[in-house]
């Protein structure tokens, strides 16, 4: 049997070499070709790209002949007021300064007025006799002239716009279309650059990949498209388009053999890997072939007990051998699935009591009563201020607490519905309150009615039962991986020992002793927000006790926090 096995090993191995071969050749056909069509469409982009910064220039050099000022201080002659006429000449160059600058590639620009025999330009060396050698125009090779620079000086591109009474000279440096090819290239597997028979190479051509210049045609390149070209050593890609703007080709060479080069090393060493798992699989075959059915077809079946939802099925170890340890695993798999199974249960339905609390804590009848019998007292006493305020307030809080549609809000929107329920306490009973908040806190998306209960607790539990004044204090800050929320109050606090129970009650089931405005709020933190956040107790400055809603957000790329459905 083990030999029969590895016979069969032995041809579906072979058969695979086969299919690697083959497999080796199309798929080098086939990203010669996705290259070709793919490096073509790229340079293609980067000439758009091109030609759109080139015609930019012109045309801001356009705007320029057209504008107002210029035609005024061309056609101006016998300056009637020579401050005027100097403000005049100022605005222009102050004009044609900021053409100048106006695109991502500045270039220089010079007026010559032929009737004041004057210049007005960018370049401080430029002069009005340099009229006389400006060159003629060809618009057949392009909106731009090439002049080669002398020596160690720049190479510029020359646009010349000649009129009656008035020449413009425009000239931008080849260092930026250097630049700009530059950053095209990406990577050292092409070499990208403008090429011109009379001027050479604007970029950096290859030194490395043959005699290639000598195949360069210029008639052949005047219309876009894409060739292989053949050497002893090389086989390159050549992309090529017209720049028309230019009178320059823009040509792309690509060595191939560097492209296809992880797929034929990939090619070698899955034949290396065939040869050796032959071996090793000829071996393996003759020394365990006998010692695996039987223990998986047990593993099979306590997997369809699993699927089929027992998950207490267990697998008895009876090897001393691998398989030993995949029983363990799978016994150890399977508990686990339990446990998350029954947690994940329980915190649902810990999830839906706090929510279902949440809901029946946001109408409070008691507290709609009270507001309604201070609204009949103060119109009955014509305090019509206090009566037309007490209903504003309570008409906001009702809105907000209603409006389910959405569990979410922000921080600004909960802070403002607490000024309105604080409002309304205050009509009833003397006390104060203060708001410190971040600004960029406000924005944080939360869940509705986060804050209410701690403030409700702090005005039931705190500030009622003193006779004085009292005063609550709401604070939010950012703090490493989240941010904290903090409601304080006057009150008279909660002795040490009762501090700590209150703490031990909040990991607790509810229970009617609990209190559900802070049970809920701590549940609500823990299911929504990543480990560590929850509800803190402590004294607070004021005297009385000081609850902090810690929000620990699980990455920092998911600001708002993901709800269970309701």
């Amino acid at each position: 049997m083990s030999l029969k096995f590895s016979i069969v090993l032995f041809v579906l191995l072979s058969i695979a070499v086969a299919l690697n071969g083959r497999s080796y050749r199309v798929s080098i056909h086939v990203i010669e070709s996705d290259i070709q069509n793919s490096y073509y469409e790229q340079l293609q982009f980067f000439l758009v790209q091109l030609d759109n910064q080139v015609n930019n220039l012109a045309a801001n050099l356009l705007q320029l002949e057209e504008d107002s000022i210029m035609k005024q201080y061309i056609n101006t002659t016998a300056p009637e007021d020579l401050f005027d006429f100097n403000m005049l000449r100022s605005n222009m160059y102050e004009r044609i300064k900021l053409q100048s600058v106006s695109s991502n590639w500045p270039m220089e620009i010079s007026v010559f007025l032929k009737s004041k025999e004057e210049v007005i330009s960018t370049r401080p060396d430029v002069v009005y006799e340099e009229l006389a050698s400006i060159p003629k125009v060809d618009l057949s090779k392009g909106l731009w002239n090439y002049e080669p620079g002398q020596g160690n000086s720049e190479n510029y591109f020359t646009m010349v716009r000649l009129a009656p009474g008035y020449a413009i000279i425009a000239r931008f440096s080849d260092t930026y279309i250097h630049d700009m090819i530059n950053k095209f290239q990406q990577n050292s597997n092409r070499h990208t650059m403008l090429y011109h028979p009379k001027f050479g190479f604007i970029g950096t051509p290859p030194s490395d990949l043959g005699e290639w210049k000598e195949q360069l045609d210029w008639n052949s390149l005047q219309e876009p498209g894409n060739r292989i070209l053949n050497f002893k050593e090389h086989r390159l890609l050549l992309n090529y388009a017209p720049v028309g703007s230019l009178d320059w080709v823009m040509i792309d060479l690509v060595p191939l053999e560097k492209v296809v080069l992880p797929v034929k090393e990939s090619s070698q060493f899955f034949i290396l890997g065939i040869v050796a798992m032959l071996a090793v699989g000829v071996i393996i075959t003759a020394l365990i072939y006998r010692q695996i059915q039987y223990p998986i077809n047990e593993l099979v079946v306590k997997l369809q007990d699993i699927r089929s939802g027992n998950f207490s099925s267990r697998l008895q170890a009876k090897h001393r051998d691998e398989f030993q340890d995949v029983f363990s695993g799978f016994n150890d798999m399977a508990e686990r699935i339990q446990e998350l199974i029954e947690k994940v249960y329980e915190e649902k339905l810990r999830l839906k009591e706090a929510e279902l609390k949440q809901l029946q804590s946001q109408i409070n009848p008691h507290f709609l009563y009270n507001c309604l019998f201070y609204i009949k007292n103060m119109a009955k006493l014509g305090e019509d201020e206090q009566v037309v305020a007490m209903a504003l307030n309570l008409g906001e809080y009702y809105r907000y607490t209603t409006r389910l549609e959405n569990p979410l809000t922000t921080v600004r929107e909960e802070v403002n519905f607490l000024k309105n329920y604080l409002n309304i306490h205050c009509f009833r009973k003397p006390m104060s309150y203060e708001v410190h908040i971040s600004e960029d806190l406000m924005e944080i998306s939360i869940p509705r009615l986060f804050i209410q209960p701690l403030v409700e607790n702090a005005i039931i539990h705190g500030i009622e039962k003193s006779d004085q004044e009292g005063k609550i204090r709401i604070q939010g800050f950012f703090i490493s991986g989240g941010f904290v929320i903090t409601v304080e109050d006057s009150g008279d606090g909660l002795e040490p020992d009762k501090l700590e129970k209150l703490r031990e009650k909040m990991s607790l089931p509810l229970t009617p002793e609990t209190g559900c405005g802070l049970w809920n709020t701590c549940q609500r933190v823990m299911n929504l927000y990543a480990p560590g956040s929850g509800l803190e107790f402590d004294r607070s400055g004021l005297g009385g006790l000081r609850v902090s809603i810690r929000c620990m957000t699980k990455q920092q790329e998911e600001p708002n926090v993901k709800f269970a459905d309701c």
